[in-house]
């Protein structure tokens, strides 16, 4: 409404009152009334959105530009392939994956066909196809061909293509002028009849020309709205302070039912992947607290017998993660004792210093006589020289004494707690030595009937990550009111060494399979997200660009693995890599 218009034919109807020198009557009022309500009423009836056409943008308070539409498009799949075409004027972009993972083949040979043109899409740098015709540029719907050729795989596939024509849509103001029209005659027909009541009512100069001032500015009211509405309601022209942008039609976008559009391109780079699944028969699973502990006969401890200061070895001391060997000395500690007690083995060891030299003497004349002393003195002297001899090296060496820390088994340092020059106690841990191939897994279980009614295990220390597990033996005494269960990493039937990311002492959930059986489909943990209410959804992959959210009731099976019990049938396509990433589109 244009309020400077408004203002100004109300200031000339009460312009008209003064100026007609006679008093206002009630039924002058009531006639006014009258008037301006039908001036109102018009102005109403002809600034209503609703006769802007579509695309006109009516100020602030107008809605939101409608999303842009999507490039035209064209998808084939078969039990190998997945194929999209997208026109984008005289070229056909093709983006082609594998049905099954949604993994993108950027090696194939893809010969297309439309109507009587015929050729070979070219590879481009990002993996897709293009493949140039004039005829795309045209519009019409056209039924297309591709023929793939990747590696031995050959397959056909076929899908039709729409081009709309962009002047289907023009401004309906345009394709109906006559609405326009329709309201200048409904204006004019609402004066002539007010014009009509009111002179046949009075004929009296004076109250013709005050209802003559009323028609008047009721009439510049009317006009000054019609044309303040033929400017807005006029096709092509912006109305706003600026008009918002259409959406990307090519965008990933969250749809009116809760699915994801999501083009081929975004797939991409979101690295989306995919598995078929099928139903089958899944072992029972219940969850565990545990830790990860030193197997008892692969992992060991280096502690000195004595206080003393530490000293390296011959390899230096070792350092975290370093491999060793059974028996190599890791380090030296020299012994420590108190001045007393060095001063006691110093006494000692001079005295026996001495009486090793009068021995040796003793020894040497009883030699010279030898045949005319008995044989068995000069063998008693020989025995005194070597006990002194023994005797004084074994006080000699107390003094100054070196304990060797050795490797107690072979495997790598998992902890080191020293450093050259530190000064240690007897019994202290220095050093600990664990075989990463050979850890174990100490559970906490609270059903002692769990104890006979498993079937295999696994450890989990992280999202995604499983350790197979082998069921060594539980305790028949409580701790901390759980019965303590042990279990022994065992090598992946993959080969891969998954036991590595586990250390001792770390936390793990260790996922218990019974010898109870259920019906379920077994997907990815990480396939399992979770939606605005909190529960648990799976994404599936329903056309080339589209994913729907399916509720699911889940339990777990392995570390990275989860048993779907209801929401899921065979042969869904399910997203096993890069769900958390669609469900953040909106």
């Amino acid at each position: 409404m244009n309020i400077l218009h408004t203002k100004s034919a109300k200031s000339a109807i009460f312009a008209s009152f003064y100026l007609s020198n006679r008093p206002l009557g009630q039924w002058i009022y009531a006639r006014a009334a009258i008037i301006l309500g039908a001036a109102f009423l018009t102005i109403l009836t002809l600034t209503n959105p609703a006769w802007a056409g579509p695309g006109h943008d009516h100020g602030e308070d107008a809605p939101a530009a409608a999303a842009g539409s999507a490039s035209p498009r064209v998808s084939a799949h078969s039990d190998l392939f997945e194929l999209v075409g997208m026109a984008q004027g005289n070229e056909l972009k093709i983006y082609l994956d594998r049905y099954a993972t949604n993994e993108p083949v950027t090696d194939a040979k893809i010969e297309v066909e439309v109507g009587s043109v015929k050729g070979i899409a070219a590879v481009q740098a990002d993996g897709s196809y293009v493949f140039k015709s004039d005829i795309f540029a045209k519009p019409g719907e056209f039924a297309l061909s591709f023929t793939v050729l990747a590696g031995k795989d050959a397959d056909l596939l076929a899908g039709d293509l729409k081009i709309a024509d962009p002047d289907e849509h023009a401004h309906d103001d345009a394709s109906k002028p006559w609405l326009r029209w329709a309201a200048y005659a409904g204006g004019a027909l609402l004066l002539a009849a007010i014009a009509i009541a009111v002179l046949r009512r009075r004929k009296r100069a004076a109250t013709f020309a005050s209802n003559a001032a009323l028609l008047a500015a009721a009439c510049a009211l009317l006009i000054s709205t019609t044309a303040s509405f033929d400017a807005k309601a006029g096709p092509g022209h912006d109305h706003g302070e600026e008009a918002a942008p259409a959406a990307n039609g090519n965008a990933p976008k969250r749809q009116a039912d809760g699915g994801v559009f999501l083009p081929k391109i975004s797939q991409r780079q979101l690295g989306i992947r995919t598995i078929s699944v099928e139903e089958s028969t899944l072992p029972k699973a219940i969850e565990l607290t545990g830790r990860v502990v030193a197997d008892a006969n692969a992992g060991g401890k280096v502690q000195p017998t004595q206080a003393g200061r530490i000293e390296a070895g011959p390899r230096g001391l070792p350092t975290l993660g370093q491999a060793v060997r059974k028996g190599e000395v890791l380090a030296v500690v020299r012994v420590s004792s108190s001045a007393i007690e060095r001063a006691n083995q110093q006494s000692q060891s001079t005295e026996l210093r001495s009486n090793l030299e009068l021995a040796k003497k003793r020894l040497a004349r009883l030699e010279q006589l030898e045949g005319t002393v008995p044989a068995k003195d000069i063998e008693a002297a020989k025995s005194d020289v070597s006990s002194l001899e023994q005797r004084s090296a074994a006080v000699g060496a107390s003094v100054v004494a070196l304990e060797a820390l050795v490797a107690p088994v072979s495997g790598v340092i998992a902890a080191a707690n020293v450093v050259a020059g530190q000064v240690v106690d007897a019994r202290e841990v220095l050093f600990e030595i664990v075989d990463p191939a050979r850890l174990s897994v100490e559970a906490s279980a609270f059903d002692a009937a769990l104890l006979t009614n498993i079937a295999s295990a696994s450890a989990s220390p992280s999202a995604g990550v499983s350790v197979p597990l082998s069921f060594v033996g539980a305790g028949r005494a409580l701790r901390e009111g759980a019965i303590p269960v042990l279990f022994r990493t065992t090598a992946p039937k993959d080969g891969s060494q998954a036991n590595v990311a586990l250390a001792v002492g770390q936390p793990v959930k260790v996922m218990v399979q019974t010898k109870e059986q259920i019906k379920g489909i077994a997907v990815p943990a990480g396939a399992v997200v979770k939606n605005a209410s909190n529960q648990d959804i799976v994404w599936v992959h329903t056309g080339a660009e589209t994913f729907v959210p399916r509720t699911v009731r889940v339990a777990p099976l392995t570390g990275s693995t989860m048993s779907v019990t209801d929401g899921l049938k065979a042969g869904d396509r399910v997203v096993s890599q890069g769900a958390p990433l669609i469900n953040q589109v909106r």
